[in-house]
């Protein structure tokens, strides 16, 4: 697909145009409506991962992760970040929908806060679902020294799914330089993830390992909520209940896949967007940035790993114990250690649910393919199919499709 440059300065100009009325308007709304007021601020920290393991690292009001922050849908929040850093940084808003000025990107929507600075990010609370904030400058190094957390948005009508509790697990992944290095998982799940189109492409392949490992810092620690057991807190059950977990990967390399032992996981979110039925599976794997809701029905009474079974990562601190109240003293069995054998979550699984209206008048279908070069690197290709009837095209679950009506 080409366009000329008239065509492409036109199309542009239109697009800004519609963008800074789309944001006058916001600004309008948010003016007129009560604002709550979260206060950040980014700090170097030391903190402890495990007894023994300590880093200096950065965080958001001196915790790893940060402060959630929760949020009913249609809420204008402020957040009033100070950069107490020795070095610039800002804040994107993972998933949600803020203003250009509030996206975080720095030298593209904003200038970098720097050292001693303040900076207040204005936006509404929209979609609903499961997101998070992170650093957006110098963002493998930051991310890795601890500067995510949690952002969690609440639908304005209530919550239609049924639970008596939630818990939010956010994974990461660190290079203390203390412990024995893990392997990468660029190929996803156990080096497989995705089939033939996620394992090692021959020789372009080797190269990019190569040379990322020049660069990639050796990563030997995985925690759940900034802790590596046994420092992780154990999670008491109760027998009947039901828990809403929210999953949240905020590691820079690492995918992880999350088991509970002796249960099964009903997965009713997509990166924070619901599903049209929950999907009931034996582990959830999790790309870098990738979030899943879960109901987690305590059935089972006993005491349980919840552990990632990736190569390594449970015994780089990455499970901790799951006990019911009669069975506090027992000791569970070791995670599995072959995933072959388990049902795994993927977005094929579940169907989004739509979010738009139908379109009107018509279409324009763009296929986008994924694929790779010489050197292991994503290059996308579009391709431009017209269709004469309006089509239905918005979904929440991932089916590699986007349509837009042509005007």
């Amino acid at each position: 697909m080409t366009l000329s440059r008239r065509a492409f300065l036109g199309t542009a100009a239109k697009l800004g145009a519609l963008t800074a009325g789309a944001t006058l308007a916001r600004r309008e709304a948010c003016a007129a409506t009560p604002a709550r007021t979260f206060h950040l601020e980014a700090r170097e920290v030391t903190w402890e991962l495990m007894p023994g393991r300590t880093i200096r690292g950065m965080a958001y009001n001196g915790v790893v992760p940060g402060p959630e922050i929760r949020a009913r849908q249609g809420e204008h929040l402020r957040v009033v970040f100070t950069n107490a850093l020795p070095e610039p940084t800002t804040i994107h808003w993972h998933g949600v929908d803020v203003p250009n000025a509030m996206d975080g990107v720095p030298g593209v929507t904003q200038r970098p806060v720097e050292p001693g600075e303040t900076f207040v990010y204005e936006f509404t609370a929209t979609p609903p679902g499961t997101r998070w904030y992170h650093t957006h400058l110098a963002e493998h190094r930051q991310l890795d020294l601890g500067l995510a957390a949690p952002l969690v948005i609440e639908p304005a009508d209530g919550e239609a799914l049924r639970y008596d509790r939630e818990v939010t697990f956010v994974l990461d992944d660190w290079a203390t330089g203390s412990g024995k290095p893990l392997p990468p998982t660029h190929e996803g799940i156990g080096g497989t993830r995705g089939g033939a189109g996620g394992m090692m492409r021959g020789m372009g392949g080797m190269m990019r390992g190569m040379m990322e490992s020049r660069r990639t810092p050796l990563y030997d620690t995985m925690t759940i909520n900034g802790k590596a057991y046994p420092a992780t807190p154990p999670l008491a059950l109760r027998r009947g209940e039901r828990l809403r977990l929210r999953l949240i990967n905020v590691s820079a390399e690492h995918t992880h896949v999350l088991h509970l032992a002796g249960h099964r996981l009903a997965v009713t979110h997509g990166d924070g967007n619901p599903l049209r039925d929950p999907v009931v599976v034996d582990a959830i794997p999790l790309a870098p940035s990738e979030r899943c809701d879960a109901i987690l029905t305590a059935d089972h009474p006993g005491a349980w790993w919840l552990a990632c079974l990736q190569p390594g990562h449970a015994g780089a601190g990455e499970r901790m114990l799951v006990l019911y109240a009669e069975h506090a003293a027992r000791t569970p069995a070791p995670p599995p250690a072959d995933l072959s054998s388990l049902d795994l979550w993927q977005y094929g699984l579940g169907r989004g649910r739509d979010v738009l209206p139908a379109a009107s008048g018509p279409t324009r279908t763009f296929d986008l393919q994924l694929s790779g070069g010489m050197d292991g690197r994503d290059l996308w290709r579009s391709t431009r199919r017209s269709t004469p009837t309006p089509t239905r095209c918005a979904s929440s679950g991932g089916t590699g499709r986007a349509c837009a009506s042509s005007t």
